[in-house]
C-alpha cells in the first residue's frame, strides 16, 4: 500500500482543526516557527497526515510521533509516512513499507553552475544541458533525490546529491543507480511531486485534499 495526498495552504486563514489534535512533535516545531507562512505549512502538513490516516482507519489523536536516530519521524502506531511542503502546497504519503516523499515548486531561475556540479552526476548534467526545460528537469532530479534520501534517513544533509545518479523514464518512473529503490514523479503545473519506496513503483492514489471549511 502506497497512497499520496496533497493540499494547498492559505497563510492567514485557519484550517478546520483543534490544537488538541496536534502531536507534541508538531507543537514543538510550531513553537520554534515564527513566520506566518512557515507555520501554515507546518500545521497543514500534519493535518494532511491525519486526513491521510483516516482513509485507513480513524487514528487516535493526538498522533504519537517520535524521531528515529538520524532525524526521520515515525508513528508509534500506524503506517510509515513521509511529509513535505513547498510554495503553498503540502504533500504526504503513507505506506506499509519505508518511503520518502517530496514536493518542490519549480524555481523562476536556472541553477548556477556550482549548484549543478554539487547536485547532479555527470550523466544528469548531460541531460540538463540538452533539455528544453532545464528548470523543470533540475527540479525533478532534485525532488527525486530528496525523496530517496528521506526514505533512507533524514534527507540530503547526510548524502551527497551528486552521488545519487538517477535514470528517468518518460512514464514517470525513475531508478537510482546501484539501488533497488523504486521512484515515481509527477509534474503538476509549477510543482514537482516525487516518491521513493522500497516496495512500490507508484502510488495507488494521488489525491487532492481540502483542509479548509470556507
Amino acid at each position: 500500500m502506497l497512497r499520496a495526498f496533497y493540499a494547498q495552504v492559505r497563510p492567514g486563514t485557519e484550517p478546520d482543526f483543534s490544537r488538541e489534535q496536534l502531536s507534541d512533535y508538531r507543537l514543538e516545531r510550531l513553537e520554534r516557527t515564527k513566520l506566518l507562512r512557515s507555520r501554515a505549512l507546518s500545521l497543514g502538513v500534519e493535518l494532511l497526515l491525519i486526513r491521510a490516516l483516516k482513509t485507513l482507519e480513524e487514528p487516535r489523536l493526538p498522533l504519537e510521533i517520535y524521531v528515529r536516530p538520524g532525524g526521520k519521524p515515525r508513528l508509534r502506531e500506524g503506517p510509515c509516512f513521509s511529509l513535505s511542503h513547498s510554495g503553498e502546497l503540502v504533500f504526504c504519503a503513507i505506506s506499509d513499507a519505508e518511503l520518502g516523499c517530496d514536493v518542490q515548486k519549480i524555481p523562476e531561475e536556472e541553477p548556477s553552475q556550482r549548484m549543478l556540479e554539487r547536485c547532479l552526476c555527470e550523466r544528469e548534467r548531460g541531460l540538463y544541458a540538452e533539455s528544453g526545460n532545464r528548470r523543470e528537469l533540475f527540479t525533478v532530479l532534485w525532488s527525486l533525490k530528496e525523496s530517496y534520501a528521506k526514505m533512507n534517513g533524514a534527507g540530503l544533509g547526510q548524502l551527497s546529491p551528486a552521488a545519487i545518479c538517477l535514470e528517468l523514464s518518460s512514464s514517470g518512473s525513475a531508478a537510482v543507480e546501484g539501488s533497488s529503490a523504486k521512484l515515481w514523479y509527477r509534474v503538476e503545473g509549477e510543482y514537482v511531486f516525487s516518491l521513493c519506496s522500497e516496495k512500490y513503483g507508484m502510488p495507488q492514489g494521488f489525491e487532492p485534499v481540502e483542509l479548509y471549511t470556507k
